[in-house]
């Protein structure tokens, strides 16, 4: 088995273990460097190498109702930014 194959197959592996909530190697976020960790492969493999699995990941995830880490950690964040600022640059002051 080629490298590039046997890096593509735990990929895939680790996906299945995060989206079935049985990770071994990562604390199951459902994040590339999550994904990445769970295959035990640099997280560039992801973001660089196999673009494909990283966008088949995400599809999965949007795919069950779910919304990525961190893009709920975003989300959080920006209703806590503009919580105290709701009046302002409205005419509120």
């Amino acid at each position: 088995m080629t490298p590039a194959l046997d890096e593509r197959n735990r990929i895939r592996a680790a996906m299945d273990r995060i989206l079935g909530g049985t990770p071994e190697h990562s604390n199951g976020a459902l994040t590339i460097v999550a994904l990445a960790a769970e295959a035990q492969v640099p997280r560039n493999a992801l973001t660089q190498r196999h673009t494909d699995l990283r966008s088949e990941f995400y599809d999965k995830v949007c795919a069950r109702g779910e919304m990525p880490d961190n893009e709920k950690r975003l989300r959080q964040q920006l209703r806590r930014l503009r919580g105290p600022n709701k009046g302002v640059g409205r005419g509120g002051g």
